[in-house]
């Protein structure tokens, strides 16, 4: 679940950094992932299987590796043994903590390549240890008649600045951190109402948002998917704590992901406005369920995503 407040399992995080950080400026930070998107392929391992790549991580501010890099690097390393076809599905779980001083290395075991449909397992490990798994599917483009829920779609992207709302939720925990020093992702995210992670309960476990890259992007769809899947792993489970009096950036709050779903049901472009729709249906035993469909600006359901996550109290 990633309370995006804490990045990837910052259960020991002296501060609450929001996930993915540090951050950078608008002009650095898209071209800074697309850079660690691209992944060195390997020779041999000490690892089972067919084939293997290494990827790296960006400086994190909580000493942790943002969960959705490596979603979508492990994403990335299956589609490059699949290239003719499109993932439609991807399903992860979140091992161990990653530490971003250390390569990261994928290794992807083609389980089975099929006439209509392709399957990768993906393990990610640092060392010795996994530290993620994926498992992955792809398909050949069907063009069959369809059918999906429609919502009302605003005409126009409104909505409070991610970064903006961490940097409020941090001034209620006593930590000056400005705008300047936080920076900007690579995807911009406005959250309609606000985002609120600390902000004492009482709105309802649900959450509008518009996503988009901060600049223009390559006509390749696996890539677009990968960036969906990473900044999916921001917000998913924001809503959960809605209605409760705690939030996901309290200091007694402990908070990580611990798996990740999302599907594909249409091809689209990250660099155009996503609107993605939040809900929240439980938070029990310490853990929270998220839930978020995304529909392109003309109104197609394009993916969809659940997220389980700890959230757990200490006080």
């Amino acid at each position: 679940m990633r309370p995006h407040c804490a990045p990837i399992h910052a259960l020991d995080a002296p501060i609450r950094y929001p996930k993915g950080a540090m951050m950078l400026s608008k002009d650095d930070t898209l071209k800074n992932l697309l850079t660690h998107l691209e992944l060195e392929r390997a020779e041999a391992s000490q690892h089972v299987g067919d084939e293997f790549f290494i990827g790296h991580s960006p400086p994190a501010g909580n000493g942790r590796i943002f969960g959705g890099l490596v979603f979508a690097q492990a994403m990335r390393a299956a589609q490059a043994t699949a290239p003719d076809r499109g993932v439609h599905s991807a399903h992860s779980y979140f091992l161990r903590p990653g530490n971003p001083d250390l390569p990261i290395e994928y290794a992807v075991d083609r389980i089975r390549d099929g006439r209509s449909f392709t399957t990768r397992r993906v393990v990610a490990y640092q060392g010795d240890q996994a530290i993620f798994n994926l498992s992955i599917s792809f398909q050949v483009l069907e063009e069959v008649p369809g059918r999906q829920i429609d919502i009302e779609i605003p005409d126009e992207p409104s909505g409070e600045a991610y970064e903006d709302g961490i940097v409020r939720a941090m001034a209620k925990q006593g930590i000056t951190f400005t705008r300047e020093q936080l920076g900007f992702g690579a995807i911009e995210i406005r959250v309609e109402g606000g985002l609120s992670m600390n902000d004492g309960g009482g709105r309802e476990p649900e959450m509008r948002a518009w996503f988009k890259s901060r600049g223009s992007l390559p006509d390749d769809q696996g890539l677009h998917s990968a960036l969906l899947a990473y900044v999916s792993d921001q917000t998913i489970v924001v809503a959960a704590q809605h209605p409760v009096e705690w939030g996901i950036m309290d200091k007694h709050t402990q908070s990580a992901s611990l798996d990740h779903a999302i599907w594909f049901h249409d091809d689209f472009r990250i660099d155009d406005w996503i609107y993605a729709v939040h809900d929240s249906p439980v938070l029990k035993h310490s853990r929270a369920l998220g839930r978020v469909l995304f529909y392109a600006r003309d109104g197609r359901l394009v993916a969809s995503a659940v997220q389980e996550g700890l959230m757990r109290r200490t006080d």
